[in-house]
């Protein structure tokens, strides 16, 4: 497909995101429990919850231990490691643009922030301590209690801490890569030839774009590359069936049995290792997966079929990717 082509079908995918009549989530969305005049304390006092360490039950972990800004707020670890010292199961995602998304974790158990800041300080969460007995400790620090004052005119308390977690996590928005300068600016000498070629077999035969959508159903108008649905592509798969059963373990549904959340592709290339059990090291591995057809299994989706990439398409694939890096807010 010519790239002239390209840019009238998303534009024209902009435009009906932009003129859709379905509810548009995300972060300006969501702030249902927080008034205009005390969101800069929240969020202030959210970052400063984010980066403590003395949030954990041997304060030593804190929220960015595992969602890391410097690598756009993901884990360059397979898999996560709780306080106690104990390896998880997934891959913690990166969190950026996390405010957009409909649902949240790899299997989708949250419906929103507030809910999934509960998850690491329940028992026997990643963090090591219920959340009562971290607001409990904070309390008796005469900084955070007049940080929670000024947020929320009371005192630490768990629901002031999931408000202002949520709240510091909806900041964290991107979107101004060298693709966003290509797709929504319109320069053509943001993209190289090779990411140029990568564009098109991204929404051409490598179709990639059946999952990650360049705009989201029902989200904000600018690229999310994802469509936030929930598939199984044969990642964990062996002799014994699944490891993590994925989303079934929460809908107890046998369609869900092997499926995940699609992630957004963006920030993609410094965001490895790949899928939920951080299995795949490198861009390249990823694409050889996908270019193979995916891990056969009783359930896997019918999207998937071998490619037949060529070297150079994957090469250019890969370059491709490299250009939905964006900076991150800290």
């Amino acid at each position: 497909m010519k790239l002239t082509t390209l840019w009238c079908v998303f534009l024209g995918c902009l435009i009906a995101g932009c003129t859709s009549s379905h509810r548009v989530w995300g972060p300006s969305s969501q702030w249902p429990h927080i008034p205009e005049v005390s969101r800069e304390a929240t969020v202030a006092l959210g970052r400063r919850l984010f980066f403590d360490p003395q949030l954990s039950g041997s304060g030593r972990t804190a929220c960015a231990t595992c969602h890391n800004p410097d690598y756009a707020y993901g884990d360059p670890r397979p898999v996560s490691t709780s306080d106690d010292g104990q390896l998880g199961l997934r891959n913690a995602p990166s969190l950026l643009n996390v405010g957009f998304r409909p649902r949240l974790m790899w299997d989708g158990r949250f419906g929103s922030l507030e809910e999934q800041v509960f998850g690491p300080w329940r028992r026997n969460g990643e963090m090591g301590i219920g959340i009562e007995e971290v607001a409990a400790k904070i309390s008796g620090n005469p900084n955070y209690r007049l940080e929670f004052f000024h947020a929320f005119g009371r005192p630490p308390s768990p629901d002031g801490i999931a408000q202002a977690l949520a709240a510091f996590e909806r900041t964290l928005v991107i979107g101004n890569s060298r693709f966003d300068r290509f797709m929504l600016g319109r320069d053509e000498r943001a993209l190289s030839q090779p990411e140029k070629l990568g564009f098109e077999i991204f929404t051409g035969k490598g179709r990639c774009a059946s999952c990650h959508a360049i705009y989201a159903p029902n989200a904000a108008a600018f690229p999310l590359f994802s469509d936030f649905r929930f598939r199984n592509i044969g990642i964990g798969f062996g002799r014994n069936g699944f490891r993590d059963v994925g989303r079934a373990a929460i809908t107890f549904a046998d369609e869900d049995y092997g499926t995940f959340r699609t992630p957004s592709l963006r920030n993609v290339a410094v965001t490895g290792p790949y899928m939920h059990d951080g299995s795949l090291r490198t861009l390249e591995d990823v694409i050889a997966f996908y270019d193979a057809g995916g891990q056969p299994n009783p359930n896997q989706s019918p999207i998937l079929r071998p490619l037949y990439l060529n070297d150079y398409e994957k090469y250019g694939l890969v370059a491709f990717l490299h250009s939905l890096t964006d900076v991150a807010p800290r």
